[in-house]
């Protein structure tokens, strides 16, 4: 049977390379053809994927036509017995095609599969089967029942719980990631209802099919990943909008007589579940923070009492209301929110005492500021400071204690599977492990137990192999890369191979958290300007603080003219010294933007090298 694959891309150029990597590999030997349809991306994905598979057929849409409408396109040019819709954030295993194919020739009942899918640490999605969601089996799931009883055929069937995922079964819903189809059946239904344009489409065929006689059945035997939703934000409202319009269209379309009923509990449990999701991911940031305010509040006040009563100077004996119910909880807000933003919280633990440094001399600023019948006492300042950093660290002490069931957080350094011999000037002290990929891997995996395991293309790894990898190993803690020679890829990670992370200044955050250093920065250097004039590098940072209070200059900013890194204005004082030779300085603005930290800027500011 000839096989054609049709896939939809939209913006995961990364992913789409290597999603065609492995449909290359699991097509050989088989008549199959591949098909992309490009849903108007802006990540050149239509100038690098083309050139790189000559053999794909592209189909550059110039708008978004959504997942059904760009799949009938590529449907039209379609000349395969058999369809496969594929997801571009899959990888197939080598067995996959041919696996698939002959399970359809031997089932001629069988009118479309599904597939057992895992995430990228190798975590099984329970989307892979799925039943027809009838108003019943949503309302179980809704009031979570499916939970309670993961394995009762009545209250798990949304996601068919009772069926075991490594066995083949019929099921009812298939995942559009992955689906594979009978070409005269997509013939006569006309392919997807493109009245969705995303979410949903899958589940409609799905049911048209059963409708039409055709079994749906789930294959277990060969195990894809999905990184699952690279192309798409979930539990975002704007795809709480998009999924409840498309439940809508198949209450409308399939259950007529109760679409009023339908429509109403699926509103209602797709808007819970979001505003739950949100509510869970907003509550994970501030009940730590709220932790760490109650417990340096609690410690502030009991340094206040006893200072109260080792101290009898103080007028009347005790420090006014005022002191205890607005002074004091005003220092704690502040310096925990100083503390926070600079990425003390939960960073390294450089950047914690950099961070409780700071934020101690924002409390210092702000006393010198309040009017003298609200300065009660620059030593309880100090105290209660110190009282804060130390609240912060007992809490992080007590987040990592809590953390430690979590088997990942006991695991460190990577495990290389195939990468090429290391260099000479390989790290001494790296804990970092090469493995080739024809050794026992799963007993080098247990035996070292680390944090990653990065899987290179060039050792020649089988995909069903690292696949195999994932599961045996799921649950543990490790997190899975995908190394090529442009792409390092994962299911919470993926950039450039050449980047060594994310950078640093291309995180809203850390901007955010460097524009208020240095706003602080900017008060201090007002402030004390009759002092630094005094001293060469305090006038260098007199003399350019109109240029930041203008907004033309940052404090600190690249040593070079560096090209392709994050946006910076110009700097003051550059954050190291120039050594004169270009790429040497602008590795060192590569670094400076790549790993960004406070004391970065502090000490560029402080030092004592003469600058240009």
């Amino acid at each position: 049977m000839r096989l054609s694959v049709l896939i939809v891309n939209y913006n995961v150029k990364a992913f789409l390379d290597q999603c065609l990597r492995s449909v290359q590999a699991a097509s050989r030997g088989l008549d199959v053809e591949v098909i992309v349809v490009d849903n108007a991306s802006t990540d050149q994905s239509g100038e690098w994927i083309p050139a790189q598979f000559p053999e794909v057929r592209w189909i550059s849409s110039p708008t978004n036509l959504g997942f059904g409408r760009a799949n009938n396109l590529a449907l039209r040019e379609a000349t395969g017995d058999v369809v496969l819709y594929l997801n571009p954030d899959t990888v197939v295993p080598e067995d996959n095609f041919s696996t698939a194919l002959a399970y359809l020739a031997a089932h001629p009942e069988v009118g479309s599969l599904g597939c057992r899918m895992i995430d990228g640490t190798g975590e099984y999605l329970p989307e892979s089967k799925r039943a027809l969601p009838t108003p019943s089996v949503a309302l179980y799931r809704l009031l979570g029942l499916s939970s309670l009883f993961p394995r009762s055929p009545r209250f798990a069937r949304y996601y068919l719980g009772h069926l075991p995922e490594d066995r083949n079964a019929e099921v009812d819903v298939h995942c559009g990631a992955w689906m594979m189809v009978r070409k005269p059946i997509l013939d006569q239904l006309g392919g997807f209802d493109e009245a969705y344009f995303m979410y949903g489409e899958d589940i409609d065929l799905s049911y048209r099919i059963q409708k039409a006689g055709w079994q749906n059945h789930y294959l277990a035997t060969s195990p894809i990943i999905h990184y699952k939703g690279e192309s798409t934000k979930h539990a975002t409202w704007k795809y709480v909008k998009t999924f409840h319009e498309a439940m809508d269209i198949f209450a409308r379309t399939h259950f007529a007589g109760r679409a009023a009923a339908f429509s109403a509990l699926i509103r209602f449990g797709i808007y819970a579940k979001a505003t739950s999701t949100v509510v869970q991911r907003w509550a994970a940031v501030v009940l730590p923070l709220l932790f760490d305010l109650a417990l340096g509040y609690f410690l502030a006040e009991s340094a206040t009492s006893y200072w109260e009563r080792s101290h009898r100077y103080i007028e009347g004996g005790a420090y006014p209301i005022a002191y205890r119910w607005i002074v004091l909880p005003a220092y704690t807000l502040t310096w925990f929110a100083v503390h926070t933003a600079l990425g003390g919280a939960r960073g390294t633990l450089r950047r914690w005492f950099s961070s409780s440094f700071l934020a101690t001399l924002t409390l210092l600023v702000g006393y010198a500021l309040l009017p003298l019948d609200w300065r009660f006492s620059r030593a309880l300042v100090l105290l209660s400071s110190l009282l804060f950093a130390a609240a912060s660290m007992a809490s992080r002490v007590l987040r990592i204690a809590i953390g430690l069931r979590n088997r990942g957080l006991l695991r460190h350094g990577t495990v290389h599977v195939g990468r090429p011999a290391p260099t000479a000037h390989s790290d001494p002290h790296s804990t970092d492990t090469d493995l080739p990929f024809d050794a026992n891997i799963e007993s080098g995996i247990n035996l070292f137990r680390p944090a990653v395991v990065a899987i290179h293309s060039q050792g020649g790894i089988p995909f069903r192999r690292s696949i195999d990898l994932m599961i045996t190993h799921r649950g543990q803690g490790i997190r899975f890369r995908m190394i090529y020679p442009q792409w390092t890829l994962g299911s919470d990670d993926r950039r450039l191979a050449s980047d060594a992370a994310i950078p640093e200044l291309d995180k809203p955050l850390v901007r955010r958290s460097r524009a208020l250093l240095h706003a602080a920065i900017t008060v201090v250097v007002t402030l004390l300007s009759p002092l630094l004039v005094l001293h060469p590098q305090g006038r260098r940072l007199v003399t350019g603080l109109p240029s930041v209070w203008t907004g033309t200059k940052t404090w600190v900013g690249y040593t070079s003219s560096a090209m392709g890194l994050s946006p910076l204005k110009p700097g003051v004082v550059p954050h190291v010294t120039p050594s004169g030779v270009a790429e040497w300085d602008h590795e060192a603005d590569r670094r400076y933007a790549s790993r960004w930290h406070a004391d970065l800027d502090v000490y560029a500011l402080l030092r004592r090298q003469p600058v240009p």
